[in-house]
């Protein structure tokens, strides 16, 4: 599992770089999208971090928090659809997109 909390933290640390740049250049909107994705990264790395640490809990506990994630920001981005919340479909959107890579990558090292 350490492989993923180092993927995790680099993804931070890329995301952390991205937004400063992206902030730099005046792209305000790009750098929120790009601090959405980094938070979404850091939250799965310490949940994780968590988990692991839990006597008892391991990949499984890990397996079942990530598709938690998956099914309230799904909810959430159903919420903002029948709003017309296009902020919050944009959001929920980017929120979900990174946690698929989280979700890949964790079933890639787990072999779950």
């Amino acid at each position: 599992m350490n492989e993923f909390i180092t993927y995790l933290s680099i993804k931070v640390e890329e995301g952390k770089a991205e937004t400063a740049s992206l902030l730099a250049e005046g792209r305000t909107d790009d750098a929120n999208f790009a601090k959405v994705r980094t938070n979404i990264y850091d939250v799965c790395r310490t949940v994780s971090q968590a988990l692991i640490n839990r006597p008892g809990a391991g990949t499984d506990a890990i397996k079942a928090q990530l598709e938690r994630f998956r099914t309230e920001w799904s909810s959430a981005l159903e919420k903002a659809k029948q709003h017309d919340n296009i902020h919050g479909i944009a959001v929920e959107e980017t929120k979900l997109a990174a946690l698929d890579d989280i979700i890949a990558h964790f079933q890639e090292v787990a072999g779950a």
